[in-house]
């Protein structure tokens, strides 16, 4: 599903980050770049296939993130602790929302429905 996919991880909790990259790589991502915390820097001049993006970080982080996703049609999977069915970022492309704490089978779900 994933083979040979470029994937952005935006999530300030390194646990979560790191089992996001195992499923990602479990399912052929070849290049991901995770990236969280104060300090987020989020690569410029790399096209990503697919972004998982955790709402609050990306908050924190201001629209740029947001805009540029939106840009370039990148498909989001937003995390969140919330019960929202939406989330207003302004993001317009083609989005999942999966609610911590996600299964396996959440986030594969959320993954096919988007490239699928």
């Amino acid at each position: 599903m994933l083979s040979e996919k470029s994937v952005l991880i935006v999530e300030d909790s390194a646990l979560i980050a790191v089992d996001i990259e195992s499923i990602l790589a479990e399912l052929g991502a070849t290049d991901i770049a995770t990236e969280g915390g104060g300090e987020t820097r989020i690569p410029e001049s790399r096209r990503f296939d697919l972004a998982v993006i955790d709402i609050h970080t990306a908050s924190a982080l201001g629209d740029s993130l947001i805009e540029k996703l939106g840009q370039e049609s990148i498909p989001v999977v937003f995390l969140t602790t919330g019960d929202e069915t939406r989330i207003e970022t302004g993001y317009t492309g083609r989005s999942e929302i999966v609610r911590k704490p996600f299964t396996y089978e959440d986030l594969c779900g959320a993954f096919a429905r988007l490239l699928g």
